[in-house]
């Protein structure tokens, strides 16, 4: 999939460049990963010299578009906040932002995309759960580590207590969504389900609940 490009040495401007990721995401979704460099240029109104300053390849694109799908659940500049807010507000904000990223009808086409593009390369699925999903599930499991260090949880695996919250927070609903079966949720009914979720995570975890 790697299709190489020049790299220019021009400035970067900020504004192009997120036209440029906005571009890729929509072409993606419509018409899957081979569409090329200079249909993404064309639609982001941008010399094709100007996207070459950006992503030296279209591989570097992908993961850049797949990274700022990442962070719709969580930010770097938002992750580096946790440590001002108690264990709670940490969880809420994360779990709302994730629970919304999960709920978005695009996300389907994002399934159907790289389980079609997964037969002519293989290390898609990988990659695109390293950039999107896995980067946050990481930061969870760092979030519930340093709760484990702080003692406001009891000795777990991270990893597993990451597992549970998070399939707290979207249960049978998400696949209900996911297969048309009902509406996405409204913003109310996630921050219910995100609050009823870290109760009963809370329970389980928490020390001194057991």
């Amino acid at each position: 999939m790697r299709e190489k490009v020049r790299q220019k040495g021009r400035p970067k401007d900020p504004s192009k460049e997120q036209a440029i990721l906005q571009a890729a995401r929509s072409l993606f979704l419509e018409k899957g990963l081979d569409v090329t460099t200079e249909e993404i240029a064309r639609v982001a109104g941008v010399a094709k010299a100007t996207l070459y300053a950006n992503f030296a390849d279209k591989d570097l694109l992908v993961e850049a578009v797949l990274r700022k799908e990442s962070d719709l659940t969580i930010s770097d500049s938002d992750f580096s906040e946790r440590h001002h807010l108690s264990l709670t507000e940490v969880l809420t904000a994360f779990g709302n932002r994730f629970v919304r990223f999960i709920n978005q009808r695009e996300l389907t086409g994002w399934d159907r995309l790289i389980a079609s593009a997964a037969i002519r390369h293989p290390e898609l699925p990988a990659r695109f759960y390293a950039a999107g999903p896995g980067r946050a599930q990481q930061m969870l499991e760092t979030i519930i580590g340093e709760a484990v260090e702080k003692g406001l949880l009891i000795a777990c695996s991270p990893r597993e207590a990451a597992d549970d919250l998070a399939g707290l927070w979207l249960g049978m609903t998400s696949l209900e969504i996911k297969l048309g079966a009902r509406k996405s949720l409204s913003d109310e009914e996630i921050a219910r389900r995100v609050t009823h979720a870290i109760a009963v995570f809370m329970c389980a975890y928490s020390v001194g609940k057991r």
